[in-house]
């Protein structure tokens, strides 16, 4: 399970380092890979973060979002009243950085953190359209290098849309490797 505390740890420090930037499990959004991914597994998997975001931050707006590399959006929903058009940005703008670089927008907001630069003198691209905050999570299938799919969370602080993207996917992928063993 990953760490909610450490994740705000990380936002918090003065400076980060490479060692930070090591102790995070990239690796990790690499190694969460499904076998497949399709309309059916999608809703699973929205109705999967919608339940721990109903459980874990009762009463809070959260927006859930899964959309293809394209942008067709295959699961939406909004968990409590209270949440706005201006998640909609926010979703939009992390699932773009997610999409672009192929990892976690939190983890990409580190890595500019430790380079002291904005997105647009690191990498030329304007923040009105990417966000380097946490909260959008790469899917990647087994037959792919390149990610095909992006859940995208807003509405809590930044580190915790982080933690409930990888905190579903690591749920998701655990319950459908045990309908995969299931014996009938």
């Amino acid at each position: 399970m990953l760490d909610r505390d450490w994740l705000k740890a990380l936002t918090t420090l003065d400076t980060a380092t490479n060692n930070i930037l090591g102790r995070y499990k990239f690796d990790k959004e690499r190694s969460s890979v499904l076998s497949r991914f399709d309309y059916n597994d999608a809703f699973e998997m929205g109705n999967v973060a919608r339940r721990l975001a109903k459980e874990i931050f009762a009463n809070k707006p959260v927006v859930i979002d899964i959309s293809l590399a394209n942008g067709h959006g295959l699961f939406r929903c909004v968990t409590f009243t209270g949440s706005s058009l201006d998640n909609d940005y926010w979703v939009e703008r992390k699932r773009r950085t997610a999409m672009r670089f192929g990892c976690s927008s939190f983890f990409m907001g580190l890595k500019l953190r430790d380079a002291k630069k904005s997105p647009e003198d690191k990498y030329f691209l304007d923040s009105k359209d990417y966000a380097f905050h946490g909260g959008a999570v790469p899917i990647f299938i087994d037959s792919c290098e390149f990610p095909i799919a992006c859940l995208t969370i807003s509405g809590l602080k930044h580190y915790e849309d982080h933690w409930l993207a990888v905190q579903t996917v690591n749920e998701y992928l655990a319950n459908s490797n045990e309908k995969d063993l299931a014996l009938d």
